[in-house]
């Protein structure tokens, strides 16, 4: 077993609200729950302030509420508030694969063992970076990549599911319905 923190760090470089868009922000609320990536901000923060400065390859957590699983991989350079968690893998490590160990359960199980707060948990910082990993004997390139490459593939099947038309079974035709 190896610690995360043997495999990534957390970003602390800044960057000014003034100098990022509106689609290169990254709250809380915009990193969606259950692991299913992120939307864009509804609006930059009201006051020009200092953001966490992500990059392409960082893994985003939302750090309030753990158990909702917000966690995104970024592709796109850009700044996040201070209740979003930017890892970013060492030298030597895979971005993918640090993505693949935070997408985890157990990871978001491991996390809400150490949180303070009980209206608004907050992962512990230090706690998180002491998660155990399993070792593996194939490259973390390559479980990495599995993994981007399958949350892509459900990512494209939800929403093809969500394009797709139901069959209405009330009426004598079946007539086919498009859901709203």
């Amino acid at each position: 077993m190896a610690k995360l923190s043997s495999i990534a760090y957390y970003v602390t470089d800044k960057i000014s609200s003034n100098d990022i868009s509106l689609a290169e922000y990254v709250t809380t609320d915009c990193i969606l729950q259950n692991k299913k990536g992120r939307e864009v901000a509804t609006n930059l923060p009201p006051q020009p302030c200092s953001l966490i400065r992500y990059q392409r390859g960082d893994v985003l957590i939302a750090n309030i509420r753990p158990y909702l699983k917000k966690v995104w991989f970024a592709d796109i350079d850009g700044g996040a508030s201070p209740d979003v968690l930017v890892f970013r893998a060492k030298d030597g490590h895979s971005p993918s694969f640090l993505y693949a160990i935070l997408l985890q359960d157990s990871f978001f199980d491991y996390v809400m063992q150490g949180t303070k707060g009980s209206k608004m948990p907050r992962g512990d910082k230090e706690q998180i970076l002491r998660y155990e990993m399993p070792t593996f004997s194939c490259s973390e390139e390559s479980i990495g990549t599995f993994f981007l490459n399958l949350d892509r593939k459900i990512h494209l099947n939800e929403r093809i599911n969500q394009n797709l038309p139901i069959l209405d079974r009330s009426s004598n035709e079946g007539e086919v319905h498009r859901v709203a």
